[in-house]
């Protein structure tokens, strides 16, 4: 089973007696694969999400773009700027994102 035919099937109800078993599933695999991740994971260009252990709730499953990696931490700028990242620019006058210095552990790589 491919995972499209899997989300489908979800979507449509199929696996709907077991959606606890699936969900708590996908936690504890999101827990593992986050605790193994490292900088080196990472590069420019990549898409990643805000998880839930963003401090700032409500960027929590926001979508981004890696533009720097530092030594701990990636360089991110949002695809929809929100709040206090969100900026006007003053040649354009566009709003656009800040750049966001964040550690990886708030951030899951997008394929």
């Amino acid at each position: 089973m491919n995972i499209e035919q899997l989300v489908s099937d979800i979507e449509s109800g199929t696996f709907d007696s077991s959606l606890v078993k699936i969900k708590e599933a996908v936690d504890a695999r999101l827990k593992a694969s986050r605790v193994s991740r490292t900088i080196a994971d990472y590069h420019i260009g990549d898409t990643v999400v805000f998880n839930d252990l963003t401090a700032t709730r409500y960027m929590v499953g926001r979508k981004a773009t890696v533009t720097g990696i530092k030594q701990k931490k990636v360089t991110v700028r949002l695809e929809t700027p929100v709040g206090r990242f969100e900026k006007v620019n003053p040649l354009t006058g566009a709003t656009e994102s800040a750049n966001i210095v964040v550690p990886v552990a708030i951030i899951d790589l997008v394929k």
